[in-house]
């Protein structure tokens, strides 16, 4: 059984002013962001992990830096970037939902038809295309527990795939510095939630 740990990155400056934060937007932790990923480190340890996988931008280095602790090579991996929002990505939630409040669902969440909208904007099924892909290589990694550090809309899209949810609506977004766990059956392939959203009883 191969056992993924998927982490949320810590707060950046554009999650706190409520801005689209997409993998346009390439930000550094802030210090509550940094702040909330040391607390996850005093219940993570990182010694029981086999690998570390994160996302090219900065928050998800840096998150994965202060676990790591210098003991794993990180190893950098594209398809774990976070969704490319386009010509929105950036720009305040707000004032989008002013112009297009028809691209917004019941939570405040971008719905899959706002790639109709921004220019050069990545869709949806773009993103589960990807993260697919690296299900599968994760697969066949043997009996191995995993750290993945990535990004909001990504671990969504994890769970989407993993519980085979048909509207991304339905899946809420995990707070930063919060850890998912899957499990991928070696014999089968098949994949579980073990759990959503924790910050403690990793």
């Amino acid at each position: 059984m191969v056992e993924l740990y998927i982490v949320r990155h810590g707060e950046t400056d554009t999650n706190y002013t409520g801005k689209i934060n997409g993998s346009a937007t390439d930000l550094s932790l802030n210090g509550t962001g940094k702040k909330q990923v040391e607390h996850l480190k005093e219940h993570l340890n990182i010694n029981d992990f086999d690998e570390i996988f994160a996302s090219p931008l900065k928050r998800a280095q840096e998150t994965a830096a202060i676990l790591n602790q210098d003991t794993l090579e990180i190893q950098t991996d594209k398809r774990l970037r976070e969704i490319n929002y386009g010509s929105w990505d950036g720009l305040l939630a707000d004032d989008v939902h002013e112009k297009y409040p028809n691209c917004f669902d019941e939570n405040g969440y971008l719905t899959k038809n706002y790639s109709d909208y921004s220019q050069n904007a990545e869709t949806y099924q773009s993103v589960l295309d990807r993260l697919q892909s690296f299900i599968d290589d994760m697969s066949n990694k043997g009996d191995k527990k995993i750290l993945v550090v990535c990004h909001g809309f990504v671990t969504r899209s994890f769970v989407q795939l993993v519980t085979e949810t048909p509207d991304i609506e339905d899946i809420l977004e995990p707070i930063n510095a919060s850890v998912t766990q899957i499990k991928i059956s070696n014999k089968t392939g098949r994949t579980y939630l073990g759990y959503y959203g924790r910050l403690e009883n990793i």
